[in-house]
């Protein structure tokens, strides 16, 4: 018996598994012949970087042309049997298990960091023997329930390890395993589209909407696009009539994405609308979501766009948590970073495709929001998860008609992945991006130790967010500015969007956070309520400008003055009011 590793990509192994039946294109192929019914593999997902189960090989290789998964051409195949399937949730990862594996010597000539990577790279690879028992016995024992079994599992490894009497392991060479031999893993993450100018491309986009006769100032299109890359959840929020729901569809009929415009209905109180429920016949009918990424995964080419109109008619924490909490858990993925499986529970074996949905790379989610009695406020879950870009109306004595308008352009829907999801997994950031990213996390703690004892508090995921929508953001610095061509600053927008919507109450602490930040966006010092009083009376006398003379932070501070303005009056400080 041989135990093998088998890559198998994340989007083809639910499938994979229904089928009892494991493939490959090119690569691997040779090895493939060298496969034996009994021999034990084990299914690695590149890109989620995990081992999730055993199986046994039941038949000799053979070739089918029909497809296995939606978009994949993969004629080389083998029947298999399940040993040990792992639930998601106790996928082995790799970092858990790689240091305990002999096949790595194999790659001694390599830097020990890439020695892992150069095995999965062959799709299909040989192990010896004392790693498969190290495999089986890690996978065994997460599968079991005895919660010390995986220690004993790995001292068991480390003992076999070390009274391993036969050493020697062929080099290389003998193994025909040379540097030439291996090709790149199928691209997981980031990776930059070819032939693409970002910066150009936007320049495009916005020329394209004025053009069509819509008012849009250029910032708040980089905003939209910017943070739509950065986190695939965005809320647009405003009084109605702005172009709220107008902005997503129109940036993707002129970037050659895909949109769908899902009205909210007010009597969403579970998921059954957005994710789906089994009705009396015992037939499971998928919501709205999971059609929709259902969609997107199946055609990655392009960018989908989910619109949530009137978003908090609902309660989202209610109709969309599955969705909200699945975004925060996204790992890379080919073509960019993808979610877990959408669904945990079991469904009948007829509709065993919509289990298998995930929030694909090429799918983003945004919310509209009018801002007036008729909606639900929103908790902190929300609006930690989603940059809010606000939307108004200017000029509205401008009512010029619409020019030629130019073509639109396909966008490659890599041109939508985000660089990283959290700070800590940037590859190699440059010094220009070292400085970026300091730039946003001095001022976001800065601001932290304004808001914390007024229980507004900042986390990691609004440090790494802000810090990525500016890197981001970097890359097109000359779209973010006013009609009038000024320069607009993207931190600025990055704390208007992630920091400003949290304030929101009528206790004492929420007013003294709005007025001390106030302060910190104008001149750097937190203010208390006679300085912020001051301060709304210089904004109002200028006319409420979006954008306060003189400060630090001019969106914020307008912002800001806005909100204390209200609270001046009514002692309720509210960004939603």
């Amino acid at each position: 018996m041989t135990y093998w590793l088998w890559s198998v990509p994340p989007d083809v192994y639910p499938a994979a598994l229904r089928a009892g039946t494991f493939a490959l294109w090119r690569q691997g192929r040779a090895r493939l012949a060298e496969v034996r019914p009994g021999d034990r593999i084990f299914a690695y997902l590149p890109g989620r970087q995990v081992v999730a189960g055993e199986f046994e090989a039941v038949g000799a290789p053979f070739e089918d042309a029909t497809a296995l998964a939606p978009g994949r051409h993969l004629p080389h195949r083998l029947r298999v049997r399940p040993v040990a399937v792992l639930p998601e949730e106790l996928w082995v990862p790799r970092d858990g298990v790689a240091d305990d594996l002999r096949v790595l010597e194999e790659y001694a000539e390599h830097a020990p960091e890439t020695r892992f990577r150069r095995v999965v790279q062959q799709v299909l690879h040989p192990l010896p023997r004392i790693d498969g028992t190290v495999l089986s016995f890690v996978v065994q024992a997460r599968l079991g329930t005895d919660p010390d079994a995986l220690m004993v599992a790995v001292e068991a490894v480390r003992r076999a390890r070390a009274e391993a009497l036969d050493a020697a392991r062929p080099a290389p060479e003998a193994a025909g395993h040379t540097p030439e031999a291996a090709v790149a893993e199928e691209p997981l993450g980031y990776v930059a589209p070819l032939n693409f100018d970002r910066a150009e491309a936007l320049e495009r986009l916005i020329d394209g909407l004025a053009a069509r006769g819509y008012r849009y100032a250029p910032w708040v299109v980089a905003a939209y696009v910017t943070a739509l890359r950065t986190k695939p959840f965005v809320l647009l929020a405003g009084v109605t009539g702005v172009g709220k729901s107008r902005l997503p569809v129109l940036v993707a009929s002129a970037t050659g994405g895909a949109t769908t415009v899902l009205p909210v209905r007010p009597d969403w109180t579970d998921p059954a609308d957005t994710m789906g429920y089994v009705d009396l016949g015992g037939r499971f009918r998928p919501g709205a979501v999971l059609r929709v990424a259902h969609a997107a995964a199946g055609d990655p080419g392009r960018f989908h766009t989910l619109v949530l109109d009137e978003m908090n008619l609902g309660r989202p924490e209610q109709y969309l948590a599955e969705v909200l909490s699945r975004i925060e858990q996204r790992a890379p993925a080919p073509g960019g970073y993808e979610s877990p499986l959408l669904l945990t529970e079991t469904l009948p074996p007829g509709d065993a495709v919509w289990q298998a949905v995930r929030l694909p790379p090429t799918l983003g989610l945004v919310g509209t929001v009018n801002v007036d009695e008729s909606a639900h406020a929103f908790s902190r879950k929300v609006l930690d998860r989603a940059f809010v870009i606000e939307l108004a109306a200017h000029d509205l004595d401008d009512w010029r008609s619409a020019q030629s308008a130019p073509p639109s352009e396909r966008w490659p829907a890599e041109a939508w992945a985000p660089r990283a999801v959290r700070l800590g997994e940037l590859a190699d950031p440059s010094g220009a991006d070292r400085a970026v990213i300091s730039r946003a996390v001095d001022a976001v703690a800065e601001a932290g130790e304004i808001l914390a004892p007024s229980g507004f508090g900042i986390g990691y995921r609004t440090r790494d967010e802000a810090a990525l929508f500016l890197l981001h953001a970097a890359e097109t610095p000359g779209a973010f500015r006013t009609e009038a061509g000024e320069p607009v600053d993207p931190l600025d927008l990055a704390l208007l969007t992630k920091l400003v919507p949290r304030l929101d109450g009528a206790r004492s602490a929420a007013r003294a956070a709005a007025y001390g930040l106030l302060g910190w966006a104008l001149d750097g010092s937190a203010a208390d309520a006679a300085a912020a009083e001051r301060t709304v009376d210089e904004w109002v006398s200028d006319g409420r400008p979006d954008a306060h003379p003189g400060a630090r932070y001019p969106r914020t501070a307008a912002r800001l003055a806005r909100l204390v303005e209200g609270a001046l009056d009514d002692g309720v400080a509210s960004f939603w009011a």
